[in-house]
């Protein structure tokens, strides 16, 4: 009985000691540097989504102009995600100020609430339609399943392709998808093209591991809720052994609510 009643305790304390964000909580990735887009101070996602997380995000963003950036929490408490990926969004300026192409993808793990928010100079692109779509084909089956990191992956991943297809406007470049989308979603093949794509991605994770483990013998190396800091540079140097933060910012972008959300 003893045992049964220590449990108990430990699971409610665990609960209590669970962090509950506000928006003015929520770590700013850009506080390391502005290559980074990815909030995970839960680590719900793992490093190597991480850094996938924030090539697709700055790839978007070189190609595009769209800034795409992932939150990733525990809990909320019993705020509504949309109020919450509101002020959040607005509070970041996510998006290039006076374009508005921003998009937020909140996720949060307790009241399993997901919520896509585009800036307004993208919801002609990124409709609320398309959104809900990206949502139930693709990352509510991968959250079902228990995998986070892939459901959240592959809803960037579409935004990906969504902003850079044909029929995105014309500001919006043409490129073929950078990852095969794995067992969540139907297997349409790859192209040349596509396995050449996959191959740069690997190397390039393949350097930034090599990166990291080569300036931790004389570096800094460490983990802080799930964002990844490398001694000897790093990802793009956004934090390295011998210096400090450098900091950044988003765009300054705004929204008007659009998008969509849900449970899965």
């Amino acid at each position: 009985m003893r045992r049964i009643t220590l449990l108990f305790l430990l699971v409610a304390a665990s609960h209590l000691w669970a962090a509950t964000y506000t928006p003015s909580d929520v770590p700013n990735p850009k506080t390391y540097g502005q290559q980074y887009f990815v909030a995970n101070p839960d680590a719900i996602l793992a490093d190597s989504s991480v850094i996938w997380l924030n090539t697709c995000a700055n790839m978007l963003e070189n190609k595009t102009n769209v800034e795409m950036c992932v939150v990733a929490l525990q809990s909320i408490g019993d705020a509504e995600a949309f109020n919450f990926a509101y002020e959040l969004f607005q509070r970041w300026g996510i998006g290039h100020k006076g374009q508005n192409t921003g998009v937020l993808i909140l996720f949060v793990l307790d009241s399993h609430d997901l919520r896509i928010m585009t800036g307004t100079g993208i919801e002609g692109v990124l409709t609320d339609a398309k959104c809900s779509q990206i949502m139930h084909d693709d990352m509510f089956p991968a959250f079902r399943a228990g995998d986070y990191d892939a459901g959240i992956c592959l809803g960037a991943l579409d935004i990906y392709e969504t902003c850079t297809n044909g029929d995105a406007p014309e500001e919006l470049l043409t490129i073929r998808s950078v990852t095969n989308r794995g067992q969540y979603a139907q297997d349409e093949g790859l192209t040349e093209e596509d396995w050449m794509m996959a191959i740069a991605i690997i190397v390039f994770i393949v350097i930034i591991v090599w990166a990291s483990s080569k300036g931790n013998k004389g570096g800094r190396s460490g983990h802080s809720g799930g964002t990844i800091y490398m001694g000897g540079g790093g990802f793009g140097g956004g934090f390295s052994g011998g210096g400090g933060f450098s900091g950044g910012s988003f765009g300054g972008g705004s929204t008007s609510g659009g998008g969509a959300g849900g449970k899965w």
